[in-house]
């Protein structure tokens, strides 16, 4: 194969994923869509955020970053303290639903239970 072919082979894919990506982002933006809004999700909520434009001096955010952490160590050992009383809860509410599932169900259901470890499922999280 000679390289003339070779070459408008290349321009031709090349063309042919430019053409598709425009046309793609032309789409996203008619409709709205942000494919990427999840990784952004906690910086579009501005009211949430107490600091931001304040302009904190140096000292000031170092002070504010060792008030935080100690706040979020705090919130961390609280929530620690509560896993049991949560973990009862999972189990009632997995006895309940269990009582309501068939056999090949309950396990199914028992299975995954198991291998939860005792994370707190998608559906309770939504």
């Amino acid at each position: 194969m000679s390289d003339r072919p070779r070459l408008i082979a290349i321009l031709l894919l090349a063309l042919t994923f430019i053409i598709g990506g425009l046309t793609g982002m032309a789409l996203e933006e008619a409709l709205g869509i942000d494919w990427f809004e999840f990784l952004d999700e906690d910086s579009d909520d501005v009211d949430a955020r107490l600091l931001t434009g304040l302009n904190l001096t140096a000292d000031q955010r170092e002070r504010v970053d060792d008030i935080l952490e100690r706040e979020e160590d705090r919130l961390e050992r609280y929530w620690e303290s509560r896993l049991p009383e949560i973990q009862v809860m999972l189990r009632e509410s997995y006895a309940e639903i269990r009582s309501i599932l068939g056999p090949e169900q309950q396990e199914v259901f028992d299975r995954r239970v198991e291998r939860m470890e005792g994370r707190i499922p998608e559906e309770i999280r939504d």
